[in-house]
């Protein structure tokens, strides 16, 4: 369940609270005037006050007595009652209140259609109120029209060059690098925190193959969100949360991302391209055939998440956690995974040439056929790691390299000295397998 799931079921919580409680108040205050209220009246003082009342001297003193104390209960009564008209006047205004939201909502519409910018954002603010403090349903059409707004004004992802078309020319009007002012204004409202939490749950957040450069959204709530082939290049999305948001094909290159949640969110096919992705979390997260070159992900947690054919050529991940990440058929050329947590990790077939892996933990990770020439292995822990097939040729390890006891013997045959307790792999071909006798160190 994501935090927007549970952010609006205990809105539902509370106010199905409100609403039954208020129910039970006046079910309650109406049985006791019907039943309690005569009882009170007949038999109460007699009840209440049996100890001070003389039967004998009744007729003479005693009768103000049960006449003060019905005096009493029918006082309480009338207070019961005014209590049940004030119920009934908070129903009141809640129906004003919803006569007075259809006219802000009528009025924010209308300033919507404007030619003048500034009171169309007047006209975005006034419905983004009306997302935060109304009923679910009119908090929910109020996000639809902000939706329908922003797909409207802002302008689509430019589609890409075709080759085989040799008379299409450049895009005739530039894209703009950031989104306009109304624009903003509505992505904004639309997607802070407060105002997906009122929202239906089956009103998607839809901003697919929108041109979105330069948005600004930091700490957005974009979870489920469909931004499938938008573009988001320069973007600042800090802090941002995507879970489970659909970023198939979409364009993110340069763009903001430290610190944002991305959890089990689809990324196929994008292309993040210099992209910060420092500290944030992708757990679970699909970029199957991604474009990751020199992406930032220094501390993210990448915890099984699917990089199947993806390129991080030159990215930087020192301290990444990759616990269990699919990594087959990956690009990870020159990459710095220095201190990074790959235990469990499938490397099948991966390009690791000239990688930095110095105290990075690849316990029992799938290595076969991976090509690691020149990669840097210093105090790297590679017990129980499947090196089967795998180029080592150039590949440094030192002292501190910790091997599977099969594989030590070996390394440490087909390696040349370095001095201080460094070493370097000589041996051509994969795993020094093919060699007819193994290099030692002279």
């Amino acid at each position: 369940m994501t935090g927007l799931d549970r952010r609006r079921n205990r809105a539902r919580r509370v106010g199905r609270f409100k609403r039954w409680g208020m129910r039970a108040a006046i079910a309650a205050g109406a049985a006791l005037l019907l039943a309690g209220l005569p009882w009170l009246l007949v038999k109460g003082p007699y009840r209440i006050d049996g100890a001070y009342i003389d039967q004998k001297e009744l007729a003479k003193g005693s009768a103000a007595l049960v006449t003060g104390l019905r005096t009493a209960v029918v006082a309480f009564a009338a207070a019961l009652g005014a209590g049940i008209a004030l119920l009934y006047t908070a129903r009141t205004y809640r129906l004003t209140r919803r006569g007075q939201i259809t006219d802000r909502f009528t009025k924010a519409l209308e300033r919507l259609g404007s030619s003048q910018i500034y009171v169309r954002i007047g006209g975005i603010l006034a419905l983004e109120q009306i997302v935060q403090d109304a009923p679910e349903q009119a908090a929910t059409d109020a996000a639809r029209v902000l939706g329908h707004f922003i797909r409207h004004h802002a302008p689509k992802t430019a589609p890409p060059p075709d080759p085989d078309d040799p008379h299409r020319g450049p895009h005739s009007d530039p894209l703009p690098t950031e989104p306009d002012a109304d624009v903003q204004a509505a992505l904004t409202a639309l997607t802070r925190t407060e105002s997906r939490t009122h929202v239906d749950p089956r009103e998607q957040l839809d901003l697919h193959g929108l041109h979105l450069a330069g948005a600004r959204l930091n700490q957005a709530d974009l979870t489920e969100a469909d931004l499938t082939g938008a573009t988001l290049t320069e973007a600042d999305l800090t802090e941002a949360t995507l879970t489970e948001a659909n970023l198939t094909g979409a364009m993110l290159a340069r763009a903001d991302l430290p610190g944002a949640t991305l959890t089990e969110a689809d990324l196929t096919e994008a292309t993040l391209t210099e992209v910060n992705l420092r500290g944030a979390m992708l757990a679970g997260a699909d970029l199957f055939g991604a474009d990751l070159t020199r992406v930032s992900l220094r501390g993210a947690d990448l915890t099984r998440v699917s990089l199947r054919g993806a390129d991080l050529t030159e990215a930087r991940l020192p301290g990444a956690t990759l616990t269990e990440a699919n990594l087959t058929e990956a690009t990870l050329t020159e990459v710095n995974l220095r201190g990074a947590m790959l235990a469990g990790a499938d490397l099948f077939g991966a390009d690791l040439t000239r990688v930095s892996l110095r105290g990075a933990d690849l316990t029992k990770a799938d290595l076969y056929g991976a090509m690691l020439t020149e990669a840097n292995l210093y105090g790297a822990n590679l017990i129980g790691a499947d090196l089967s097939k795998a180029d080592l040729s150039l590949v440094l390890w030192s002292e501190q390299t910790r091997w599977t006891p099969d594989d030590e013997a070996g390394m440490r045959e087909r390696s040349v000295s370095l001095g201080d307790g460094r070493w370097r792999i000589e041996a051509p071909g994969n795993s020094g397998a093919d060699l007819s006798e193994p290099l030692v160190p002279g």
